[in-house]
């Protein structure tokens, strides 16, 4: 993968500097009959049901038009002066450029297809054809050929904001590519052209679909469109119609339906709103209008307003009483979430572990807040505002936007090169910056929360604050049409630097493909250690953050952005990217023993798995520990599986015995204060005393942050190996409540989140509460 990233790096440098050239358009005939041939062989996999692999690049520095649309938006016509928006034609176009204060007025004319990009062939008034790629478009995830029609019908007049064409790397003619989707702005719905345009080619495309004339005709599309989940086209034709008949509250209502199910809260709020102002509105419209206003009080996490219109829906249409009764209580639930922390544990994880990955719960901020940090690379980090202690709940987020593989029927593998960060990567994140687009679409002044975070040096610094309060929710009258421009160049680079991939519980899927992506707001002000005194875990698209020991107020809380195994050498390679040099403690800590240790210890880090033997293992390791120095008083998460290997292998090998103590002493090594660590005989504490009833002081070891899971497991192996080995079922259950210990301070949840999560079945009714 890094010979393609270099690759790739340099023919996007090479391209940059060679000279651009006269475009040349293809023939007409030839571009279509291109169109359709990829159309049916596209449609082809579709209707197989395959995995369909699509690949994309980020770091290509798109261009954003900072332009205004405004004489456009308020004529809806392409009455362009040319001291405004001169227009370009392809004919006066340049491959390899990119035509500021120029806009090109063009038309789709064949139906559309989707790789990454959508792509679909236009013509320009003189009749010239080119191919258009849109990236990041609003409601092309995922998206089918038969919804790209309705995206996308043929005949659809555009104008392309400072167009650039572009050579393809893949070789092939050259094409118009837009990242920026605030770039494009629809002048015509369906193939009505304004008077003034005159095309060359004759009125209408061939084929071109008829769009309605009437309201009910524009209700009933979009009505269609609805009832088909194409919800970013129904709130389209809802739209369209109520430019034409802006009286109409049936079409608004509806669009405000749709902008619910798209998750823009704000903007179904002032239709809603804008309905109910109106006099003489019908009853049958007002209990619709009321109830879906509560409904997007509660999307905005407005709790209490929320409960209160519920209630006010409730009080003057009785036959909606019931659900919204059940309405208010999900209010009263948030409201304590956010207020308090209490959450349903194992609620949520059993949510998590079905298809749903979104889960409906509050936000959270227990004692912690946002502080400048000018030495940090985003200027900003998170501070406890008072003494923390182990396990304690420090944050409850939901992603601002989150990709999983289910999200696409059948999924869909995508592979990223990422130009910015330098690395490759398998999974989902290729739609996080068309979400993000998505977002901004239906809630513009969401945009500055994304814009507010870090974007790495290429970008000016991020304000020293961060304020998650965004301002109060706007209409979206003209959707699709932005009020701002999508920053997409920023955007990407905003993902690149700060998206997560959500994990555990349940564990991380093994499958790269699998790899879900997100972006959380105040975790991503969170900085990083390799041996972190915070950890967090993701519930589908929830990040909860708990502090891993004991944090005194005043102390900056950080988090790993990765695991903290192998030595500096090796994990900086994949920290170099947000930073020249991490200064925690854990790779202070490796300095001191020196890079040539270092690499040794890497290399033999990879070689453990190939320990077959009990005499491998222990010889291994004395080579490890030849790499630490002497005075060093903990060893590292290397060290920690070497161990535990050993331990493995003992088991294995039938030395029950020397599993015991060999898995002991990794986590005393490793800090972890053990009370009892005997295999037979007498216990070493009051075996009625329950709730302390552990082999382990209730004292946080060093390194839980970066190696939590690993203690539990090896608690819950210690536990098993007693149960099954020697029949100590005291022992057994006071092992067990170890791992349940370490659990909750990782993960919450008490004994039944572990139980879910982790235990033996037939252990699960036995382990002791604490």
């Amino acid at each position: 993968m890094d010979t393609l990233l270099e690759n790739a790096k340099e023919a996007h440098e090479r391209e940059k500097g060679m000279p651009p050239f006269p475009y040349d358009p293809p023939p007409r005939i030839s571009l279509i009959a291109a169109f359709a041939q990829d159309r049916a062989s596209l449609a082809d996999t579709e209707n197989s049901g395959q995995f369909m692999t699509r690949s994309s690049t980020v770091g290509l520095e798109p261009h954003v038009s900072k332009s205004s649309l405004a004489d456009l938006r308020a004529r809806n016509s392409i009455l362009i002066s040319d001291s405004d928006f001169p227009t370009v034609q392809l004919s006066q176009m340049m491959v390899r450029r990119t035509h500021l204060g120029s806009v090109l007025i063009c038309r789709i004319i064949t139906p559309s297809k989707r790789t990454v990009s959508v792509q679909f062939g236009a013509e320009d008034t003189a009749g010239d054809v080119v191919m258009v790629s849109l990236y990041n478009y609003p409601g092309t995830i995922g998206a089918k050929i038969d919804l790209l029609d309705t995206l996308f019908p043929l005949g659809t007049v555009l104008a392309i904001k400072e167009p650039t064409l572009k050579t393809s790397l893949a070789g092939g003619l050259p094409h118009i590519r837009v990242d920026c989707p605030s770039d494009v702005v629809r002048l015509t719905s369906g193939n009505t052209p304004s008077s003034r345009t005159r095309w060359r080619t004759g009125e209408r495309v061939p084929l071109a679909p008829e769009p309605p004339f009437t309201e009910e005709g524009w209700k009933a599309l979009g009505n269609k469109y609805f009832q088909s989940g194409w919800f970013t086209s129904a709130a389209l034709a809802y739209s369209t119609g109520l430019a034409r008949t802006p009286s109409s509250q049936v079409l608004r209502l509806n669009r405000a339906m749709t902008y619910l199910k798209l998750g823009h809260g704000g903007a179904a709020l002032s239709d809603c709103n804008y309905a109910l102002g109106q006099n003489g509105l019908p009853a049958s419209l007002r209990v619709k209008a009321l109830y879906r206003k509560a409904q997007a009080l509660y999307g905005l996490g407005q709790w209490g307003e929320a409960e209160l219109a519920f209630k006010i829906t409730s009080s003057e249409f009785p036959s909606e009483r019931v659900p919204c009764t059940t309405w208010a209580e999900k209010c009263r639930k948030r409201r304590q979430q956010t207020e308090t922390g209490n959450y349903d544990w194992l609620e949520m994880y059993t949510t998590s572990l079905s298809k749903t990955k979104r889960l409906d719960v509050a936000d959270y901020k227990g004692d912690i807040e946002v502080v400048a940090f000018p030495t940090r690379g985003g200027g900003r980090g998170v501070i406890a505002t008072k003494d923390v202690v182990a396990g304690q709940l420090l944050l409850v987020s939901k992603a601002f936007v989150s990709a999983f593989p289910d999200d696409c029927d059948p999924p869909e593998i995508l592979f990223i090169q990422n130009l910015i960060t330098m690395r490759g990567q398998r999974g989902c994140g290729a739609s996080l910056g068309t979400k993000v687009a998505e977002r901004i679409a239906g809630d513009p002044g969401c945009a500055r929360l994304v814009y507010d975070l870090y974007a790495g040096p290429s970008f000016p610094p991020p304000p020293s604050t961060y304020v998650l309060e965004q301002a109060p929710p706007t209409g979206v009258e003209r959707f699709l049409d932005f009020d701002i421009p999508v920053d997409i160049a920023r955007i990407e680079a905003v993902l690149s630097f700060n998206s997560f991939q959500p994990s555990g519980p349940p564990l991380p899927s093994k499958k790269d493909s699998d790899d879900p992506s997100a972006l959380f707001l105040l975790p991503s002000l969170f900085n990083h250690s390799c041996n972190p005194n915070a950890s967090w875990v993701c519930f589908g698209d929830i990040m909860v953050i708990r502090a891993a020991r004991d944090i005194p107020k005043g102390s900056e809380v950080f988090i790993a952005y990765r695991l903290g195994d192998g030595s500096f050498v090796k994990r900086q390679e994949t920290l170099r990217h947000y930073f020249d040099k991490c200064t925690c403690d854990l790779c202070t800590l490796d300095r001191a023993d020196g890079e040539v240790a270092c690499k040794k210890r890497d290399a033999l880090e990879g070689k453990i798995s190939k320990w077959h033997t009990v005499g491998k293992a222990r010889q291994g390791i004395q080579n490890l520990e030849q790499t630490y120095k002497k005075k060093r008083k903990h060893h590292d998460l290397t060290m920690t599986y070497a161990c535990l290997h050993l331990a493995r292998v003992q088991k294995r090998e039938g030395d029950v015995l020397g599993f015991f103590r060999t898995a002991m002493s990794a986590l005393q090594q490793a800090g972890l204060a053990i009370t009892d660590k005997s295999v037979n005989g007498a216990l070493r504490v009051d075996p009625h005393l329950v709730v302390d009833d552990l082999p382990i002081r209730k004292t946080v070891p060093p390194m839980m942050g970066a190696m939590g899971d690993t203690y539990i497991e090896t608690c819950i192996a210690i536990g098993n190996a007693f149960q099954y080995h020697y029949g100590d079922d005291r022992r057994a259950y006071r092992w067990t409540g170890a791992a349940v210990w370490l659990h909750d301070i990782r993960y919450g949840g008490g004994s039944s989140l572990f139980n879910a999560h982790l235990l033996d079945p037939e252990l699960k009714s036995k382990v002791p509460f604490y």
